[in-house]
């Protein structure tokens, strides 16, 4: 898997640009609010056709109604083009012109490594949910139709909870169980191997203590029914369903306790970089190729032991962008950042601070 180039328009503070991207490392560097995290989420999007914001006109530049990402792709000997349309609420997907879902884009595209990632330690158990539930919609296709249909049947179930309709219950009940036994199973059955990685990857960044991944359920295929029945009257009392996988978590543990919460800050960020780079590998081996490796922000809160497996792993991969407020070692390309722009740089050039002349010719240029 390999981008190839990316054209954006009037996407966040991004100039209209088009960057080409080569093998290897690539590095984005610059002072903060460049533009460098929106360019890789920009990225991000245009591979995968995933954002996590709340509202899509948060991603289109002020003043504008429209955004647009493209991304041009290589992909197991063949090309392709990935396009984005972004307006108020909207979003439309393209590959090669043809109008697409986002689980028709290829789901092991890419993987996006950045300092918020910690937040999946000592963040609630939403956003733990979140990540897992989106690896395993790229995973498995059915995985994430069943999803959307599960979490349907919960709005729709919490509705007819809401208006007192107890009535309605088994016919919701029925479809529930149906679809999050199905989750259940799923999330059980990849979990043992996401697990294995992980563990080995915590390992690998120097932890002396042991990572484990267990899903806290709040019910199983095999009493799930009998708990939505004898849970009535306090789902009717709250209004909402209270037992199924949309309650789950996903619990970490480090040496047998709670990473959420015994965990210091620096054991949080190596936990997350195992989670993630977990992700890059079960991806690989489900799709047979490596993603392409988004990595923000490099040395944010990273000892030298961590910022090493970092660049490690990036030289690892056919191909990594990695941005920082410094230029990455080892970069086979450099791009410059600067106000939403990005100036391509000769990788032998010398540090911007060491060199004041290039410094203000590329800032005159911009």
């Amino acid at each position: 898997m390999r981008l190839e180039s990316l054209s954006t328009l009037n996407y966040r503070n991004l100039a209209p640009c088009t960057l080409r991207f080569g093998a290897g490392v690539t590095g984005v560097f610059g002072e903060n609010g460049a533009g460098k995290t929106n360019l890789l989420e920009a990225i991000y999007l245009a591979l995968t056709g995933q954002t996590d914001v709340g509202r899509l006109e948060q991603l289109v530049q002020s003043g504008e109604s429209e955004a647009y990402v493209r991304a041009d792709l290589e992909s197991g000997g063949s090309l392709s083009v990935q396009e984005v349309g972004l307006g108020r609420g909207r979003r439309q997907l393209k590959v090669d012109g043809v109008r697409v879902r986002a689980g028709d884009l290829p789901r092991g595209s890419a993987v996006w490594i950045r300092p918020e990632d910690s937040e999946l330690v000592f963040g609630s158990p939403t956003l733990r949910r979140a990540y897992l539930d989106s690896l395993l919609s790229r995973l498995s296709a059915r995985y994430g139709q069943q999803l959307g249909r599960y979490e349907r049947t919960v709005s729709q179930r919490n509705a007819a909870l809401k208006g007192g309709e107890a009535w309605a219950m088994a016919v919701w009940d029925d479809a529930l169980v149906k679809l999050g036994t199905e989750i259940i199973t799923f999330r059980r059955r990849a979990l043992t191997r996401l697990g294995e990685l992980a563990t080995d990857a915590n390992a690998a960044l120097g932890s002396r203590k042991t990572l484990e991944l267990k899903l806290l359920e709040t019910t199983t295929p095999e009493t799930y029914a009998a708990d939505l029945t004898g849970r009535r009257a306090e789902e009717l009392a709250r209004g909402s369903t209270v037992s199924g996988p949309h309650r789950d978590d996903l619990v970490l543990t480090l040496g047998g306790f709670s990473a959420s919460e015994y965990a210091s800050r620096g054991e949080g960020r190596t936990v997350a970089l195992a989670l993630r780079r977990a992700e890059l590998e079960l991806l690989a081996e489900r799709f047979g190729e490596q993603p392409v490796l988004l990595i923000d922000d490099f040395s944010a809160e990273l000892d030298p032991g961590r910022r090493a497996f970092l660049l490690e792993l990036a030289a690892g991969v056919p191909q990594a962008i990695v941005t920082g407020t410094e230029r990455p070692p080892g970069a086979a390309a450099q791009y410059w950042a600067q106000s939403g722009r990005f100036t391509p740089l000769d990788p032998l050039d010398g540090p911007l601070d060491m060199k004041p002349e290039k410094k203000a010719e590329l800032e005159e240029v911009h």
